[in-house]
């Protein structure tokens, strides 16, 4: 029965049918998803975006916890933490994502999840932490005081560069760009909304994914240089019905390797909706 209305909640899932996304397999504690390429889903190189990824791998995840879940009562759920290493690049090609739980505990579940091709090369692969608490009607404790990395001063605007496809499908604009700096913001539309209405965690994964990318950009010679985001790590704070934007700040580069932090808010009030880090691997030539 459960699985049934595991199936039925991912059918309402818009994000994902907007990617593309095809449920192939849904047994208890375990779900597998196939994405077909298409060049909307990928950088300018021909190769399937990390934040995409992501989403992939946040989707079959959260698939396979909702099997363990009577997700009818609409107990309180969400992604906590989401820990993804990138293996290997996906270039033009489709890719299936494997989710399975590996303990429940009282609230909370402990997934594993990874993405190959159809030739089954390991792509990417990620822990994931879901949970469904209870609350029997009392209300949430909260404390929220975030330190938020400060307003760029002055703004500004990004040089007209070429950019992949996955940024405009999910309506990404690029406000600021400087050395080691960038901000981003995403809109609040249907397709990117969950089965509740709010922003998916794949959307707000993606948003994370493309900032920490662009701020390593922002250090590096573009002529002839090369990169992929290697690891990515972000917690999920708020659930949001409306526009998001990404602060992303490199604290530092080992030589080809930047390590960025990011945080994510609402566009409005600056809520903090999400926080993480990005590893990023560039390569370019020696001068």
């Amino acid at each position: 029965m459960r699985i049934e209305q595991a199936r039925a909640r991912f059918a309402q899932v818009a994000f994902a049918s907007y990617l593309g996304v095809q449920l192939v397999e849904v047994a208890h504690e375990r779900a597998v998803l196939h994405l077909p390429f298409h060049d909307t889903l990928s950088n300018p190189s021909g190769v399937l975006n990390g934040g995409a990824m992501a989403s992939l791998l946040n989707m079959a995840g959260t698939l396979a916890a909702w099997t363990g879940i009577d997700v009818q009562t609409e107990p309180f759920l969400e992604t906590v933490d989401l820990t993804i290493q990138y293996l290997a690049a996906a270039v033009e090609e489709d890719v299936i994502a494997t989710a399975r739980v590996l303990r429940r505990g009282h609230d909370l579940f402990f997934l594993e999840a990874s993405i190959r091709n159809t030739a089954d090369k390991p792509i990417c692969q990620c822990l994931m932490i879901y949970r469904a608490p209870d609350y029997a009607g009392l209300p949430r404790r909260c404390h929220a005081q975030p330190v938020l990395l400060p307003d760029p001063t002055p703004l500004q605007p990004p040089e007209p560069i070429r950019r992949g496809g996955y940024h405009r499908k999910l309506q990404m604009a690029l406000l600021h760009e400087s050395p080691g700096r960038v901000r981003l913001t995403m809109p609040y539309t249907a397709q990117h909304m969950d089965e509740r209405g709010q922003v998916h965690e794949g959307a707000l994964a993606s948003l994370l994914d493309l900032a920490g990318t662009t701020a390593s950009w922002t250090l590096a010679k573009r002529q002839g240089a090369r990169g992929a985001t290697i690891g990515m790590q972000l917690s999920y704070l708020n659930a949001v019905q409306e526009p998001v934007m990404a602060d992303a700040q490199v604290q530092q580069r080992s030589e080809e390797v930047f390590f960025s932090t990011v945080q994510v808010t609402t566009v409005a009030t600056q809520q903090l909706v999400a926080m993480g880090n990005v590893s990023y691997r560039l390569l370019e030539a020696r001068t």
